[in-house]
């Protein structure tokens, strides 16, 4: 299996690790997922997310290229600003969502693991007469998210930058090479587990070094490892989608309430008939959205809750389950998945198919309220 640069440092700390992610030995958790993520919740933890891909785009047509075959706009962004985008066939299906960073050289594409050479590829095959290089970046460099209420406080004082509180989402700075750190630091603000949040990425040889000096400067804030349980659930409860969950290639953008990462202003990119025509001409049969499961003695009794499970309302099936967990902020059992239409308004009552029958839940608008 595939391993990070920082999988010593996590046996180190007594990860337990599992498999994700089309092959990667992931930390699972290292104390416990529920302390893991009040940690998160309540103050600051930290997560390796060097698994996740990242490309590089070069060249003086990199953003009219990029521009001209995502979903968002890329050509009115700055050096130091960035965008959520998809990356769709000509279906309007989802190939891959992106994160978008412009820097001043230089354009980065982070993207999911699941993504990541289906994308190089489709990339790689519209580069044609364009001055664009496309590298992929992720062997070579790592990944770190800082994530909590003290997490402005704590990259702050590790990056010696003043001002990361006031990123916008999805902007970035660069702490530049000194005496303290060998490598550029590129820091993006990124709140997707409904706590500020920031993506630290540098080389991969310097990963160790960043993240032992975050959680010896965290200290002071109660700073906690993280691990992908934990971030689960976070992210399941800030009702974020995820490719190869939430997102797949059957799922067309504004299914999956992706407006923002669409620019209907643009004009033609790969896909855009068709979500055009959904969005002014149409709209969904179905759409994400949060699942509560009641309190019921059939389902503490063991009623196991699967992704891919069926939705009903009475007789009729009207949807599937996508993500599954127990949200320790909400105290209570939770989904994400995909509904009809006729019982997408936040209220609706659903059953949810288990191992041992059905179990009663409700329909809510995301994000679950934490």
């Amino acid at each position: 299996m595939k391993t990070t640069s920082l999988h010593y440092i996590h046996e180190q700390l007594g990860a337990t690790f599992a498999e994700k992610h089309q092959g990667w030995n992931i930390a699972a958790q290292f104390t416990d997922a529920v302390s893991e993520h009040h940690a998160v919740r309540n103050s600051v933890g930290i997560v390796d997310l060097s698994y996740r891909s990242r490309h590089q785009l070069t060249g003086d047509d990199r953003a009219k290229f990029l521009h001209r075959i995502i979903s968002n706009d890329i050509e009115g962004l700055s050096a130091g600003q960035g965008t959520y985008a998809t990356l769709l066939t000509h279906r309007g299906k989802i190939i891959a969502d992106l994160n978008i960073y412009v820097l001043e050289d230089a354009i980065i594409i982070d993207a999911a693991p699941e993504t990541a050479e289906n994308l190089f590829g489709e990339l790689d095959k519209y580069i044609i007469a364009d001055d664009v290089e496309l590298s992929d970046l992720t062997a070579e460099t790592g990944a770190m998210a800082v994530h909590g209420p003290k997490s402005s406080e704590l990259v702050q004082s590790v990056l010696g930058v003043s001002d990361v509180a006031a990123l916008p989402e999805r902007h970035n700075c660069v702490r530049e090479v000194d005496e303290r750190f060998k490598h550029p630091i590129v820091c993006v603000r990124t709140d997707t587990t409904g706590e500020v949040g920031y993506m630290l990425y540098t080389a991969a040889e310097a990963l160790a070094s960043l993240w032992e000096a975050l959680m010896t400067e965290g200290s002071q804030f109660n700073v906690q490892p993280i691990g992908w349980n934990a971030l689960e659930s976070l992210r399941i409860e800030a009702g974020i989608p995820r490719y190869g969950t939430e997102l797949t290639d059957a799922v067309i953008p504004l299914e999956a309430e992706l407006e923002h990462a669409i620019d209907f202003e643009k004009g033609c990119y790969i896909g855009q008939e068709i979500v055009a025509r959904m969005k002014y001409r149409g709209h969904p049969n179905r759409l994400l959205r949060g699942i509560e499961i009641d309190d019921s003695p059939t389902f503490e009794d063991g009623c196991e809750l699967r992704p891919g499970a069926r939705v009903f309302n009475g007789e009729k099936e009207v949807g599937w389950l996508t993500s599954t967990t127990f949200a320790p902020t909400l105290g209570k059992q939770v989904a994400l998945g995909y509904v009809r239409i006729a019982v997408t308004e936040a209220g609706s009552r659903v059953q949810i198919e288990t191992s041992n029958g059905q179990v009663d839940a409700t329909v809510v608008l995301l994000p679950f309220s934490t």
